[in-house]
């Protein structure tokens, strides 16, 4: 199994991972982070923010 670490991020809070989600493969895993961090596309960070992790596999 592939997983992958959905982060949320928050200005003078830090870091925290909010969700895990699985994938059979690493090629799912990948497709799904690409999609899911497309909308990270401001020209600075904000506040308040989500994203997905690399996959890694257990």
């Amino acid at each position: 199994m592939w997983y992958v670490n959905i982060i949320e991020s928050e200005a003078g809070w830090g870091q925290r991972v909010d969700e895990t989600k699985d994938f059979a493969t690493e090629a799912e895993a990948l497709v799904f982070v690409n999609e899911y961090n497309s909308h990270n596309d401001k020209p600075q960070v904000p506040d308040w923010y989500m994203y997905a992790q690399i996959p890694y596999e257990i």
